[in-house]
């Protein structure tokens, strides 16, 4: 400090360009490293995540109002002549009795999947609620 006084010369601190910081790791406490990291797009996966949702009501109702139609279903089916009939429900052929148990079933998932979905609104970024209706949904 004294020969700078004698000959005149001012010390000026400058910070470091990005150039010349490229290359070197960031300290763990500095404020630049949290700079650095981005936020995850939160707004996208929770717009996902209510498509959802709302694919998932819509197969609710479809599913349900199959099952249900196909089950309160009777029909009258004429043969050859008019004197010989036949009354059809579900409970008669074995593929009915099928596609109104499958319907139950995939009726059943769907409304115990549903609070999970909520979850994935609410928290978008978890990813184990995720990762369960992916699994399940295969």
């Amino acid at each position: 400090m004294a020969t700078a006084e004698k000959s005149g010369e001012i010390a000026i601190n400058m910070s470091e360009t990005k150039a010349s910081t490229k290359g070197k790791a960031p300290l763990l406490n500095s404020s630049k490293a949290f700079a650095v990291v981005e936020p995850p797009n939160r707004g996208a996966k929770r717009g996902i995540a209510i498509g959802d949702f709302f694919l998932r009501l819509c197969a609710l109702g479809a599913a349900l109002g199959a099952a249900i139609s196909m089950g309160t279903a009777d029909q009258l089916l004429p043969f050859t002549t008019q004197f010989l009939q036949f009354e059809a429900q579900y409970d008669d052929f074995d593929a009915f009795r099928y596609f109104v148990i499958s319907l139950a079933m995939v009726t059943g998932y769907l409304l115990l999947s549903l609070p999970f979905s909520i979850v994935c609104i609410i928290r978008p970024l978890a990813t184990a609620p995720r990762l369960f209706l992916v699994i399940f949904d295969s």
